[in-house]
């Protein structure tokens, strides 16, 4: 099993630069949380390769209809310290982790995290490794509606 993150990064002379890595391995995923935790990186977006795709209904890539899309919606963030994951699919609704009191919100143009939704580090490493293992949405941590 894989799946792959995309992440934006910031580049003086790329207004569009972003990273990528397809993560195979438990130790991918400690990589990615490495890549994730530079600074200027992003949030990921992250597709698994085993999870069905589904028919984009609303065109949001193109005619509707016409195009196969992810069935899942994840993205994943280190800022400050914390890691950040929300998670949805056909049958979880958008939600994010419910992470320590402490932890600051944190927004980007892709997602937003409230206060709140932090985790140690090593928390969302085991979370993307079962999410890697599974294709479902992580169990060893505890969810919030977004």
């Amino acid at each position: 099993m894989s799946f792959t993150a995309v992440w934006p990064t910031i580049d003086q002379n790329d207004a569009d630069a972003a990273d990528e890595l397809t993560v195979s391995t438990p130790e991918d995923v400690d990589t990615l949380l490495s890549r994730l935790a530079d600074p200027g990186a992003g949030p990921a977006v992250i597709e698994h390769q085993d999870r069905e795709l589904i028919t984009d209904t609303e065109g949001l890539l193109g005619e509707p209809g016409t195009t196969k899309i992810p069935d899942h919606d994840v993205a994943a963030a280190i800022h400050n310290g914390y890691g950040y994951l929300t998670y949805a699919d056909p049958d979880h609704d958008y939600s994010t982790l419910k992470g320590e009191p402490s932890s600051p919100e944190y927004r980007s143009e892709y997602v937003d995290y409230p206060a709140g939704a932090g985790v140690p580090v090593e928390a969302l490493a085991a979370a993307l490794k079962d999410f890697l293992a599974t294709a479902k949405r992580p169990t060893g941590v505890d969810w919030q509606p977004a």
